[in-house]
């Protein structure tokens, strides 16, 4: 008998410590499967959070890269136009320095001719350049030039303001997410 009390002692004991092993052992393994379980949770928060946020950010990217890129083409077009406008000034002015060099020949010639029919003819002729001197370059080209210069201006501003803005929604989207528990 006294084999079986011992028997049933130990088996007594197996069962209270398969008991307390049940019950204190999951509580024990529990803990660092809770923390890996709260640590995979807030991972998935912040990779919602940064998805939601590149995709509201997206199409607002896009929109503005729209903009820019017609921006810039009106900038272009822009200075274009100016460039052309400044092309026409440049050969009226390269006109009027030619003219101005031909006067300054022909009042050489008149005051060194001695014949009356030839001095007659010069003298016409620098009435004619007189003329052509006198004028300069077209003072609408000089207005033209002035407008085109303060348009060109504006839409570089403009351009300039869309590219702020992009280079704002790219740091928005290389910014660290923020830890939010939801």
């Amino acid at each position: 008998m006294h084999k079986l009390t011992k028997f049933f002692t130990i088996l007594l004991l197996a069962a209270l410590a398969a008991t307390w092993t049940a019950r204190w052992a999951p509580a024990q393994t529990a803990n660092p499967d809770a923390a890996t379980m709260q640590a995979l949770l807030s991972e998935v928060r912040q990779l919602r959070h940064t998805v939601e946020k590149t995709l509201s950010l997206g199409p607002r990217m896009q929109i503005l890269l729209q903009r820019a890129q017609f921006q810039e083409q009106k900038v272009s077009r822009v200075s274009q136009q100016l460039d052309e406008v400044r092309k026409q000034i440049a050969a009226e002015t390269a006109r009027q320095n030619g003219a101005n060099e031909r006067l300054t020949k022909i009042e050489q010639d008149i005051s060194a001719e001695s014949d009356a029919g030839r001095r007659a003819q010069l003298e016409d002729m620098r009435a004619g350049l007189k003329m052509v001197v006198g004028n300069g370059p077209d003072q609408q080209l000089r207005a033209r030039e002035t407008e085109l210069a303060n348009s060109l201006d504006t839409e570089q501003a403009a351009l300039n303001e869309f590219n702020e803005k992009l280079d704002a929604l790219e740091r928005q989207l290389e910014a660290p997410p923020a830890s939010s528990q939801r």
